[in-house]
C-alpha cells in the first residue's frame, strides 16, 4: 500500500505546473538549409552599448576610452545570459534577406564557392545583408535540445522589445 501511494505522489509530482513549466519552449524546426539556423533576436551594436549603460555602468571603463564599445557589448551580453539564466546565448552574425529566402549567391560568397558561379563584376555588385543575432539555440540536434524553457524567452523577449525568430547562420560551421 506505501508503495502504491508514494508511486503516486510521485506521478502528481512530475505533472505539476511548476515541472510544466520547466520544459523547452515548443519550437518547430525549420527545413535544412546550407548553413546552420539559429534562433533568436536580432540586435544592434548600439542597442547592447545602450543595455550595458543602463543595466551594469559600473562594469564599464570611462566612456573615451578606446575599447569602450567592445567592453560594453560583452559586458551587455555577460548581463543578458545573468538576467535571463539562458547559458547558451550566443551572439552570431546571421543573413537578413530582405523578402525573406537567403539568395544562392550569398551563400556561395560566404562558402568561398563563387569562383565557377560569378563574374568579378557580379561578385563586386552583390550586398550582402548581415545581422547581429543573440541566439538562444540552433537546428542542431545538441542545441535544439538545450532550447530555454518560455519563462526565460517571455524574460528576454520583454528585455529585448521584440520577439525571437529563425535566422541563417552566415557560415556553414560554427
Amino acid at each position: 500500500m506505501f508503495s502504491l501511494l508514494s508511486k503516486s505522489f510521485d506521478a502528481l509530482k512530475i505533472s505539476t505546473p511548476d515541472s510544466i513549466r520547466q520544459r523547452p519552449i515548443k519550437l518547430v524546426r525549420p527545413k535544412k538549409q546550407p548553413h546552420v539556423q539559429f534562433y533568436g533576436y536580432a540586435i544592434s551594436h548600439e542597442w547592447l552599448v545602450r543595455f550595458a549603460e543602463q543595466h551594469c555602468p559600473e562594469a564599464l571603463p570611462d566612456r573615451s576610452d578606446r575599447g569602450y564599445e567592445d567592453t560594453a557589448i560583452s559586458r551587455a551580453y555577460e548581463h543578458l545570459v545573468d538576467l535571463t539564466g539562458i547559458n547558451n546565448l550566443d551572439p552570431v552574425t546571421c543573413f537578413n534577406p530582405k523578402g525573406g529566402s537567403v539568395p544562392a549567391e550569398w551563400i556561395a560568397v560566404y562558402d568561398g564557392d563563387y569562383d565557377d558561379v560569378l563574374s568579378d563584376e557580379e561578385l563586386l555588385a552583390i550586398r550582402i545583408d548581415t545581422v547581429y543575432v543573440l541566439t538562444v539555440c540552433s537546428d542542431e540536434d545538441d542545441s535544439f535540445e538545450e532550447r530555454p524553457i518560455q519563462e526565460q524567452m517571455d524574460y528576454i523577449t520583454k528585455m529585448v522589445g521584440h520577439g525571437p525568430q529563425w535566422w541563417m547562420g552566415c557560415r556553414n560551421i560554427y
